[in-house]
């Protein structure tokens, strides 16, 4: 129990969120416990996400820092924004990044970020496919078919939000990484690729608690710039 406590001071995590009511909450409250540090974004929502964010920032004042972007500006640019703030201002060695709709366990940030401890730069939690809805499994699994293409090894589940970062990786990605939607996420994947960075694939759980409302992934927008990075990637070798 000491060792645990002594590595969650090592732990920081990062949320977006955007129009998440029905579910930001209870993860926020759930990740507190297993993290010494929680950035949240509110990228813009319409909701009541703001509200409650601003309330748990009140409350958590010593343990949470909040990013609020006045109109939506996607995921990767929350990301990013969160990421430049962790090194700048959050003591940590590993940072740990989730979705705020329920579809992570904040219990499982202790899985991802222990393969930081152990040496992996990048760590991606993994799904089981066949508990994904169908439209979820089919872009993701043509993604990554393609992306064995150029790497054999390159990890499944290439859209999966659950993932852990060593602070060196994390400076890699403010230097080069850039995209406003979920293209930036996989463009730390052909990153870490292209640097062959050790990357840790850990099995999580598989979770939808709204197939049609909590995910705002888009399958054909956003699988289009996904495959409009890899194919840039693929013959020019820029990110």
């Amino acid at each position: 129990m000491e060792l645990y406590e002594a590595f969650i001071h090592k732990i920081a995590a990062l949320i977006p969120c955007y129009n998440v009511e029905k579910y930001c909450r209870p993860v926020i409250e759930e990740t507190l416990r297993h993290v010494s540090f929680l950035i949240l974004v509110d990228d813009g929502s319409t909701d009541r996400t703001g509200a409650i964010l601003k309330e748990m920032e009140f409350t958590h004042r010593n343990k949470i820092h909040l990013i609020a972007f006045p109109k939506n500006r996607g995921k990767g640019e929350a990301l990013l924004k969160g990421i430049k703030y962790a090194l700048s201002a959050v003591s940590f060695d590993v940072l740990v990044s989730l979705d705020s709709d329920g579809q992570h366990l904040p219990s499982e940030i202790f899985l991802l970020a222990s393969f930081v401890e152990k040496g992996a730069d990048f760590v991606i939690g993994t799904r089981d496919f066949t508990h994904m809805p169908f439209r979820s499994r089919f872009a993701n699994t043509c993604i990554s078919f393609l992306l064995r293409r150029l790497y054999p090894n390159a990890p499944v589940d290439t859209q999966s939000g659950f993932r852990a970062f060593s602070r060196s990786f994390l400076e890699k990605i403010h230097a080069e990484i850039k995209g406003a939607r979920y293209e930036m996420e996989f463009r730390c994947i052909l990153l870490a690729l292209k640097d062959k960075c050790e990357i840790a694939t850990p099995q999580i759980a598989t979770i939808y608690l709204d197939k049609n409302v909590s995910s705002h992934f888009s399958k054909i927008r956003d699988s289009f710039l996904i495959m409009k990075v890899f194919f840039k990637y693929w013959t020019t070798g820029s990110l």
